[in-house]
């Protein structure tokens, strides 16, 4: 059985495929806080919003990730959006940490992080870059054209 391709989108001008928040989470039921790392695509796909696959480790002060690609959704119900995937580690200590972004294997992006009360972005890569990292959910937010 032939396996189902997600459809074509439309890409930005911008070249930037992703877009990733940083942001401090903490829940009351069940009791539990630490920080959310939500991937997101940069394009709206037209009939699904499907989920993106991302797989994390943490060694040290080095956070990974590797972008594996997009699932189809569990929902028939046809409605327009980015992919999304969220991951949150609730044992990160407090400090400066090295964000690995790789892309299927074909790429990869790096960048440093402060995690400590409000995460913020200290230094991203500029050269051949395929996501865009921000800590202000406003700013993440998916804007359609």
């Amino acid at each position: 059985m032939a396996k189902r391709r997600p459809p074509k989108r439309n890409r930005s001008d911008s070249g930037v495929e992703f877009k990733l928040l940083i942001e401090r989470f903490s829940e009351e039921l069940p009791k539990r806080s630490g920080v959310a790392f939500l991937f997101r695509t940069s394009e709206q796909f037209q009939n699904f919003v499907y989920e993106l696959v991302v797989e994390s480790k943490v060694e040290d002060k080095k956070i990974f990730f590797n972008i594996m690609g997009l699932k189809t959704p569990l929902s028939d119900f046809p409605r327009p959006g980015p992919a999304i995937c969220r991951c949150e580690f609730q044992d990160l200590k407090q400090g400066d940490y090295t964000v690995i972004v790789d892309r299927r294997g074909k790429q990869v992006n790096q960048f440093r992080v402060s995690l400590k009360t409000t995460p913020k972005l200290l230094k991203s890569s500029t050269e051949d870059r395929f996501i865009e990292v921000f800590t202000d959910r406003s700013e993440w937010a998916f804007m359609p054209d």
